[in-house]
């Protein structure tokens, strides 16, 4: 997926709620959104190296908008509002992800059992119904999702395991956003009842999948490094 805007590098500040955080650029402050719903307080430190997409749309509230964060050696994607989403569609696109290969038709944001699914696959009576989530936590390579509470989450596995029992094809696609990563965790200390319910869906037959993705600034990228395991 190709990283798209002018992108500034800047120092992170503060966060001053969900969807604001100061950052400093050049010496001044700025207010830039954040993407990302999530604590992160692991990653959004005071004095962090990060990285801002500045916008020149006069209708928005702040004219930046925070992208990365540098953790150690690596950088870390943070949107996780649009990037997960982005690579999975651009890789069912292109149908590079081996368990999705037969259907013809791709739907987004698909509405079934009183909840919005992120992505619906049709192929005559074939129906495969995805869950994404963007996944940033991660403790001695180790993912974990969530990072905060999600009855939202929640409420989507529990959506996926009865499409499962009707007979349809259902699936989580777990995006880290993140290279630094070798197994993906329920986050049972955060939320406890997610964790439950994805092991439940394992045992209903959904399936759990993961991916650690890796940031190229210099190619401007941010792309699917390899299939991780997903450990319940």
């Amino acid at each position: 997926m190709k990283i798209e805007g002018d992108l500034v590098e800047a120092r992170f500040v503060k966060r001053l709620n969900r969807f604001v955080a100061v950052v400093e650029i050049d010496g001044e402050q700025q207010f830039t959104h954040v993407p990302n719903t999530g604590r992160l307080r692991e990653l959004l430190t005071e004095g962090a190296t990060v990285m801002v997409r500045k916008y020149d749309n006069p209708n928005r509230s702040t004219k930046f908008g925070l992208i990365l964060v540098k953790k150690g050696e690596i950088w870390v994607s943070i949107d996780s509002a649009n990037v997960p989403n982005r690579i999975a569609y651009e890789l069912l696109k292109q149908k590079k992800f081996d368990k999705f290969t037969d259907y013809n038709e791709i739907r987004r944001e698909v509405t079934i059992g009183g909840s919005r699914l992120d992505f619906g696959l049709f192929s005559g009576s074939y129906e495969y119904y995805i869950e994404v989530k963007g996944v940033t936590l991660v403790e001695d390579r180790q993912a974990y999702f969530p990072d905060a509470p999600t009855t939202r989450g929640t409420r989507h596995i529990e959506d996926l395991i009865h499409i499962k029992q009707e007979g349809n094809g259902a699936g989580v696609i777990f995006i880290i956003q993140r290279e630094d990563v070798d197994v993906m965790r329920p986050n049972d200390r955060t939320d406890r009842d997610f964790g439950d319910a994805l092991r439940k869906a394992r045992q209903a037959g959904v399936d759990l999948d993961a991916y650690a993705c890796k940031i190229d600034i210099a190619e401007r990228r941010i792309d699917i490094l390899r299939q991780i395991p997903v450990i319940l």
